[in-house]
């Protein structure tokens, strides 16, 4: 009786996981489909002129017009380069001065031999800097770029844009750092490397996904950020894209073609780093899951 119940048990539990695969297909193709819709949608209207928009929102377009990515592109009135420069310029630096410091800051808190005097309390700091909203600190935020003179000057977002993703930054590092094998230092160390060459040399490239992550988040949150770049910014020359953009759409008049073809042209930078930092990041993310 025995050899004989064993099949059946086999092929049920071949079925069940058939089943629960199947499933599982279904749930992830059923949630491919609506993150990817309205990424095609804003494509389709892209291409499309605001009459056809609006006449059928969710339509089809009659002819392709690229000349739409031409004129946003090449259009003088427009400067949708000069915005798009700005953008770069911004994110660009902010993202190198938070990648420099939080690697170095994340190291010093992540390695237990750096065991200098309130190092408890800074970290415990840091973490409730993750807390506070950003809203809060618009006006002492505009109240001392003042004082610098930093008012509608890049500078000001680029300083401001490091602050800001400094704390997430140092968590990510020092919680990376922290499951490093002291091994390798003290290799290192028999080397001859002094701190500050076993920190490049040694230490950093192994962070590389950690470091990949914190690139790919802040680079995605400062590209995209509206509230500071309108706040410090009130020169039309210096707008950056999200702010920029605006001007499509408008309370008396909106050139939703335009819109979309502007989003499209700001997700393209985006998209291409997390093709070229997807692997990284993945498996820094993880990394920082599961040992943090």
């Amino acid at each position: 009786m025995r050899p004989a119940t064993v099949p059946a048990r086999d092929g049920i539990t071949l079925w069940g996981r058939r089943i629960r695969i199947g499933l599982i297909t279904v749930v992830l193709l059923a949630f491919t489909a609506i993150v990817i819709i309205p990424f095609v949608w804003m494509i389709l209207m892209s291409v499309r002129t605001t009459g056809e928009i609006l006449n059928d929102p969710y339509g089809l377009p009659v002819d392709i017009r690229w000349q739409n990515y031409a004129k946003l592109l090449f259009d003088p009135q427009i400067s949708f380069y000069r915005y798009f420069y700005n953008s770069i310029f911004v994110t660009f630096f902010a993202v190198l001065l938070t990648a420099v410091l939080s690697t170095m800051a994340g190291y010093g808190f992540g390695r237990q031999r750096y065991n200098f005097k309130f190092r408890g309390g800074l970290f415990a700091l840091l973490l409730f800097a993750l807390i506070l909203p950003p809203q809060i600190l618009y006006i002492p935020q505009f109240t001392m770029m003042a004082n610098y003179g930093l008012i509608n000057t890049q500078w000001a977002l680029v300083l401001l844009y490091a602050a800001l993703g400094m704390p997430v930054s140092t968590y990510l590092m020092s919680t990376y750092f922290s499951q490093l094998p002291s091994e390798i230092e003290d290799a290192a160390r028999i080397d001859g490397c002094s701190d500050l060459r076993m920190f490049w040399q040694v230490m950093l490239p192994l962070a590389r996904p950690a470091l990949a992550t914190v690139l790919l988040v802040n680079s995605l949150a400062f590209w995209n950020e509206l509230l500071l770049s309108l706040t410090m910014l009130t020169k039309p020359e210096l707008r950056t894209l999200p702010s920029a953009m605006m001007m499509f759409v408008g309370e008396n008049a909106a050139d939703y073609a335009m819109a979309a073809a502007s989003l499209v042209t700001a997700m393209l930078p985006i998209l291409i780093l997390y093709l070229a930092l997807s692997d990284r990041f993945i498996e820094g993310m993880t990394a920082g899951a599961l040992k943090g």
